[in-house]
């Protein structure tokens, strides 16, 4: 992994949709040339990946809402930023918008 990319996490509650949402917000980051890797975890092995990786960014799922909740201490403990996704971009497996989103809340000094 080159030294400058930033790793991004992108949890739901199942994993099917935000699969497909990473390989597209990948896809729009490899023809821009972001150094970024996308990935994504089930909501519940997020506390794990946090912990055991280092995580620049954190997408949220609109169904794993109530995970914020969760998490929020743990998130604010291990200084991780993190985002909801808009429901129509995740609905609409909108990979250039949620990058808009990465880079606006990750990226950007």
């Amino acid at each position: 992994m080159p030294q400058d990319e930033k790793r991004i996490l992108l949890i739901c509650t199942a994993g099917i949709t935000s699969g497909l949402l990473v390989k597209n917000i990948q896809n729009a980051a490899d023809q821009q040339n972001i150094p970024i890797h996308v990935y994504s975890a089930p909501a519940i092995v997020a506390e794990q990946a946090i912990q055991n990786q280092k995580i620049d960014g954190l997408m949220i799922g609109p169904q794993s809402e109530y995970e914020v909740n969760r998490l929020k201490d743990f998130l604010n403990y291990k200084a991780v930023a993190y985002k909801m996704i808009r429901k129509e971009d995740y609905e609409t497996l909108n990979g250039e918008k949620v990058l808009e989103d990465i880079q606006q809340y990750f990226l950007d000094e």
